[in-house]
This record gives C-alpha cells, structure tokens and sequence, in this order.
C-alpha cells in the first residue's frame, strides 16, 4: 500500500527494467521507495522516512526552490562553510535535503559533532541554549537579510539521522532478503526533488547509501515527473509501466525479521558497524 504511482514511473524512467546488471532505485520522499533487479526481476519496498529529505521536521529546512542551500562545504580548520543556492537569490532562506546532506557530512568529517549527531564543542558557529541543546549557524541574520539565522541544531540532525538510517537499513534488508549484500550492485539511481543534485561521497560518510564504488551512483532528479510524462505522451510507456506493476514483488519491511534492529543500527554516522563503511574516516 506505500508503492504506488511515484515509484512505478520512476521505476520505468530509471530504465532499470531493461537491463541486464542488477540496479538499485531509491526515491527519496516522506515514504523512501526503493526498487531492486534487472531485466529478470523486480522487487520494491518502502520505508517511512518522513518529510527530512523534502525538509520537514528541520527547523531551517525547506523545498528545492529559489533561495535554498543545496550544497556546501566547511573549512576543516576555521569551521567557517561556503554554500551554493538553487535560483538566482543571493541570500540563504533555508536549507533543501541535499544541503542538509552536505551539512551533517561536513560537520562529522570536521569533527564538530559525534556519530551521535552531538556538537564537541562551542564556536563562534556553534552554540548552544540553556538546555545545553547545540547548534550550528550557517549564515546569521545579518548575511540572510531576515531576521532569524540560518542553523541547524541536534533535533534536526536526529530527525535527519532516522530518515537515512530508515533508507539504509531498507535497502540492506531487501538485499539480505535475497541472500546478497551491496557488492552485487552494478548501478544506483537516486530521485527525489531534495535538490539539484545530490554529492553522493557526503550520502555514503553519512550511512544514507551504501559503501561502493562513487562511480556506480547516478541522482536522476525528479523520476516520477519523467515517468509520468512519458506516460502521458506515449502509449507503449503506458503499456509499459502496468507491466512493471503487475510483475514487480512487494516486500513488506515490517514482517520482516530484524528490520528493526537494522534499523536501529544505522541511526549512527555514519553505522554502528564501521566495518559497513571502510571507505569513511572516523
């Protein structure tokens, strides 16, 4: 009941159906659709990720849209970020879901807070309140031209935290439902209207993907918008997307013995169990 019109066509657009290496869809949303196979087979399931990716739930967050930071970067030394924006504006209204991507990678890369998702220590860019809840500034009101700062705190981080744990530990349960792990994947395609593009190395350091080769990652944008469209102008895509819902296999996640554990053991940056991430320095 959590598969339906968004991953079917952007299932179809991935054009995972039509080949023969084994691929992995993921569409990002308040619901994290994700499809595996080829060409011979197709599974799909669905985790609840919540509205994070999209920017619910974070207090500076919000959608892929004019004035948004989608990227960015911290100096390691100074602790001091530089970011792009999505449009034309030139000042940051908030903060998009592949900017909060980048934001919580470069903090935990910096050292500025734990695996945990918890601030070290204060800065002139982190502080904290009088209930010892930390927080970073991206851009204080003064730079933004508002009268509130661009930030981050910890509830956004732990919010942000459950929903790539609840992709990650999606994705090993229905490769491990199969008897297989990350290293059979040739091809992931990642969607989702969270930005206009997604730094894939900064998803792996925060446990969100899996640890494989960078080059075998592809972000496709907004797939069930391609999707549909394909539908609309042409009948053989029509045709094609009913086939792939009546044949794709549904895994129901919370049936499944030990999703929740696995879930459980990925809200953590970047896992609790490093040897998942060789490739990320802790």
């Amino acid at each position: 009941s959590y598969v339906g019109g968004d991953i079917t066509a952007g299932a179809f657009a991935s054009m995972l159906w039509n080949k023969e290496e084994l691929s992995l869809f993921i569409d990002l949303g308040t619901n994290g659709e994700l499809v595996f196979g080829n060409n011979e087979f197709l599974m799909s399931c669905a985790c609840s990720a919540g509205p994070a990716f999209e920017g619910g739930d974070i207090s500076c967050g919000m959608r892929a849209t004019d004035g948004a930071i989608d990227s960015m970067t911290i100096d390691p030394e100074t602790w001091e970020p530089s970011y792009t924006l999505i449009g034309d504006a030139d000042k940051p209204v908030g903060i998009c879901g592949s900017g909060i991507i980048d934001i919580i990678a470069e903090m935990f890369k910096c050292g500025i807070i734990n695996g945990k998702g918890k601030f070290n220590r204060p800065h002139r860019r982190v502080r904290f309140d009088e209930n010892g809840m930390g927080e970073y500034v991206i851009a204080f009101h003064e730079e933004t031209g508002g009268i509130r700062d661009v930030s981050i705190n910890e509830v956004d981080i732990d919010n942000f935290i459950r929903a790539k744990g609840a992709i990650f530990s999606a994705t090993m349960t229905m490769l491990t439902s199969m008897g297989m792990d990350p290293s059979v994947l040739e091809h992931v395609y990642v969607a989702g209207g969270i930005g206009s593009g997604i730094n894939m190395k900064n998803a792996v350091t925060i446990g969100m993907l899996p640890d494989i080769d960078l080059d075998r990652f592809s972000y496709i944008g907004n797939s069930s918008l391609s999707g549909a469209y394909a539908m609309l102008t042409s009948s053989q895509s029509r045709e094609k997307v009913d086939e792939l819902a009546r044949t794709m296999t549904y895994l129901e996640l919370s049936t499944e013995p030990g999703y929740m554990d696995s879930f459980v053991a990925a809200c953590f940056l970047p896992h609790t169990d490093a040897n998942l991430f060789p490739s990320v320095q802790i």
